[in-house]
C-alpha cells in the first residue's frame, strides 16, 4: 500500500516537473488562444502541398480555419521555392546524392490589417541518395522527402506563431498605432 502511495506521489512529482519546465513532445506546438480562429491563404499552386500540412498541423493544435471574412487573423503563405542541388557526385560525374531545399515565405495579419508577423521565411532541407539505374523509386523518394519538408515547414510556422498571444499582439497594435 505504502509502496503504491509512492509510486503515484513520485509520477505526480515527475509530471509536474516535466510541465513547468516546459517540456512538449517533438512535433508539438502550443497556438495561443487569441490564435484559434484563422484563415489559411495559399497563394500559389506549388504551395498547395504545404497548405494541406499546415492545415492538418492546425487543426491538430485547436485551430478552426474558417474563411477569410470570418477570421481574427489570416495566415497566408506567400511563396514557396523548392531547390535540388548535387551535393555528392562519382567520378564519372553522376550525382549519387541530392539535397532538396523547401523555402516558405509567409505573414500573419489581424482582421484590423495589424501586421503581426510580417513576410518571413523559414526552410527546411534534406538529401537524399540518387541512383541513375532506378529512376523511378528515385523520384518517389524525392517526393516523399518534398512532403517530409514539408510537414517540417508547417512545424516551422506553427511554431513561429506560439509566441502570439494577447499581451503580445496587443503590444504589436500599439506601435503600429504610434
Amino acid at each position: 500500500m505504502l509502496h503504491n502511495k509512492l509510486n503515484v506521489i513520485s509520477i505526480a512529482l515527475l509530471t509536474l516537473a516535466l510541465t513547468a519546465c516546459g517540456f512538449q513532445l517533438r512535433g508539438s506546438a502550443s497556438i495561443p488562444a487569441e490564435l484559434r480562429l484563422m484563415s489559411l491563404n495559399c497563394s500559389n499552386d506549388l504551395s498547395k502541398a504545404l497548405c494541406q500540412s499546415l492545415t492538418k498541423q492546425l487543426e491538430l493544435n485547436g485551430v478552426n480555419l474558417v474563411d477569410s471574412a470570418s477570421a481574427n487573423y489570416i495566415l497566408t503563405i506567400i511563396s514557396l521555392n523548392s531547390s535540388r542541388r548535387a551535393v555528392s557526385i562519382t567520378d564519372r560525374a553522376v550525382a549519387v546524392e541530392y539535397e532538396v531545399t523547401n523555402k516558405a515565405t509567409f505573414n500573419l495579419v489581424a482582421a484590423d490589417q495589424t501586421v503581426i508577423i510580417k513576410d518571413t521565411s523559414t526552410s527546411a532541407r534534406q538529401s537524399y541518395r540518387f541512383d541513375e539505374d532506378n529512376v523511378i523509386s528515385k523520384t518517389r523518394e524525392e517526393e516523399q522527402v518534398k512532403e517530409q519538408l514539408n510537414k517540417q515547414l508547417a512545424y516551422k510556422i506553427i511554431s513561429r506563431l506560439s509566441p502570439y498571444n494577447k499581451l503580445k499582439i496587443d503590444q504589436i497594435r500599439a506601435s503600429q498605432e504610434s
